[in-house]
């Protein structure tokens, strides 16, 4: 890669990380002279150039690609300043973007091919009780019949998605991964549910905001070595380090909702658009589409562009399996079988015509 990278402010692991990707990386302690960064990428910080000053950088540098990583935690707030450097024609990083993330960014200015491959689907809810981990368990469930290796991860930091205390928790195994200690074992010795192994999310809430997007990553990390796929419940609350890291990492994006959920889904949406991720990077998965509401799931999903993958009927109560009908169930298969071929895990099955 001939593309020489002048940072400024960034911290010496993720320097680490983008020149171990394969990028040559200067690492600055004041701005560099526009004469050394023409046909090259600044990266800076918000702590190192102010909002206020972005348009005389971008004056300044009128030659080099200018990345800016907006570093200031939130889901609120940074849309705006987006805007602003979409209209400077600087490229953006929103809070808590991982190297990972940063890296697939320095990627897409290079129009490098990103080789994206992985074996991670993500879940995700537009609310509390929406039914996201019931809807992750009957995914994990259903693939796990077709032999494959699958474990569920509890990554709702703000419910453990179980109704009560086990031996192994997300919570129980942080040292483990803050230590980055994880083994195969680890991984062995999960809660046995349904044909996959489970880890129940974090039980300590109080905790919810203490923990790190490298840790996330670490564990995804670890489990997608251990499994043929990992399904993860990255819940519905976006200020959490594991949804943010859920979205960015995720090669299926599986969206939990329902109709009467418009209002919360514009701003989700917004929120993925400012990560580099559009409505056609998510699978919508309706759940208690028999409710009575006024726009229907397909008005919904078309009204956002985003593709109606399943609609899942209201059970007024029910056990921790969905109890599905054959019907629902054939179309749970099927989906299953169709997210399986695209992750390379199962061939394609070509339908029966007429003349055959």
């Amino acid at each position: 890669m001939s593309l020489r990278i002048f940072s400024l402010g960034i911290d010496q692991l993720t320097i680490n990380e983008i020149k171990l990707a394969g990028f040559t990386v200067i690492a600055q302690s004041v701005l560099p002279g526009p004469e050394h960064t023409g046909g090259h990428l600044l990266m800076v910080t918000s702590e190192q150039v102010p909002v206020a000053d972005l348009s005389e950088l971008r004056g300044r540098y009128p030659d080099s690609s200018i990345l800016y990583m907006y570093l200031q935690k939130g889901v609120r707030g940074y849309q705006a300043i987006h805007m602003h450097c979409e209209g400077l024609g600087i490229f953006f990083m929103p809070p808590r973007s991982t190297s990972a993330a940063i890296i697939d960014k320095l990627r897409y200015i290079m129009e490098d091919e990103l080789k994206d491959s992985g074996n991670l689907v993500g879940f995700f809810g537009s609310g509390p009780g929406i039914g996201c981990t019931s809807v992750a368990k009957l995914f994990a469930r259903r693939i796990a019949a077709s032999g494959l290796r699958v474990i569920l991860l509890g990554l709702d930091l703000y419910d453990p998605g179980h109704d009560r205390k086990t031996a192994v928790s997300l919570d129980r195994l942080r040292p483990r991964i803050t230590g980055k200690m994880l083994h195969a074992e680890d991984f062995d010795g999960l809660v046995k549910q349904e044909g996959y192994a489970y880890l129940p999310g974090n039980f300590d809430y109080l905790s919810a905001q203490d923990y790190q997007e490298e840790e996330i990553e670490y564990l995804l990390a670890s489990a997608i070595e251990s499994a043929d796929v990992v399904i993860a419940d990255f819940g519905s609350i976006p200020e959490s380090a594991a949804w943010y890291v859920g979205m960015q990492k995720s090669v299926l994006r599986m969206m939990v909702t329902h109709p009467r959920h418009e209002y919360r889904l514009q701003p989700l949406m917004e929120l993925a658009g400012h990560m580099d991720l559009h409505p056609q990077d998510f699978q919508w998965i309706i759940n208690r589409s028999n409710v009575e509401e006024l726009t229907s799931a397909k008005n919904l999903a078309l009204h956002f562009g985003c593709e109606l993958l399943l609609e899942l009927p209201h059970y007024p109560s029910f056990p921790e399996s969905l109890p599905l009908g054959k019907k629902e169930l054939q179309q749970a298969d099927d989906k299953v079988h169709a997210l399986l071929v695209s992750l390379g895990l199962a061939r394609e099955v070509r339908k029966k015509g007429i003349f055959q």
